[in-house]
């Protein structure tokens, strides 16, 4: 199977501190990884490092067959990569309908249609669609810097959703939802296109494990273990790194 996305020994050191040590990877184009690891494993730093928010110390970074790894961020949506982030990034002062709306342009190259017009029917609809997608059909007119931490979790999908990449790297999705939203954003993942590359860091296990054909586990900087949903639960190392103890039965 095709690697639509291969980390090549990735180091990443801030002055003394070492983020990430030595990460190799190589994604498959339609797989579903997620990426576990306690606080301070150096998850984020690697989706920032495959999104090129920041450049690694050492090592490479290619995407669709080409090396990425000192080129910004601003580059990687050309080749079909979209992220969300821990915290939510959606344009405050604009509406739900407004931002959904800039992701569908800026996917569509319409960068000097910045707002919709009686001549952008569709992409209005397409928008409306989107919103439905992440329950935000009754929100498409609000203000996005006044919705509830969790609609703007839902707003920033649906964003990365719009833009309809080939790799979405999905950054904490299940933070600030409800038990309800949680069990909705699980189906809305396994409704995406099977060509979709997925890859998931998530606190919340049972929505990781439910969505990862595969799972890799760091800590301290370092992949520690990489293997399917049930390796991984059974795993001792595993249980040490969580909880300090041997697996039990």
């Amino acid at each position: 199977m095709t690697s639509v996305v291969q980390v090549r020994a990735v180091t990443v050191a801030f002055g003394g501190l070492r983020a990430l040590s030595g990460i190799d990877l190589d994604i498959a184009q339609g797989e579903r990884l997620a990426i576990l690891g306690p606080n301070g494993a150096g998850k984020t730093t690697l989706f920032n490092v495959i999104a090129g928010d920041i450049a690694p110390t050492a090592g490479a970074v290619v995407i669709r067959g080409q090396d990425c790894t000192h080129r910004p961020s601003r580059h990687r949506p050309r080749l079909g990569l979209a992220r969300t982030y821990q915290k939510a990034r959606a344009f405050a002062g604009l509406t739900v309908r407004e931002n959904i709306y800039l992701a569908i342009a800026g996917r569509r190259g319409r960068h000097r249609a910045l707002w919709p017009s009686s001549v952008d029917r569709r992409l209005r609809d397409e928008a409306a669609e989107v919103a439905a997608r992440v329950w935000l059909s009754g929100q498409l007119d609000a203000v996005a810097g006044e919705l509830a931490h969790g609609q703007r979790r839902q707003l920033e999908l649906a964003m990365a959703i719009a833009a309809q990449p080939d790799v979405l790297l999905l950054d904490e999705p299940a933070s600030g939802l409800s038990r309800g939203e949680r069990e909705r954003l699980v189906e809305l993942l396994e409704s995406l296109d099977d060509r979709l590359t997925l890859l998931l860091i998530e606190h919340d296990m049972d929505i990781a494990f439910r969505i990862a054909q595969r799972v890799v586990v760091m800590a301290d900087g370092v992949q520690v273990m990489a293997g399917s949903p049930e390796q991984v639960r059974a795993d001792p190392h595993v249980h040490r790194i969580y909880l300090g103890t041997e697996a039990t039965a």
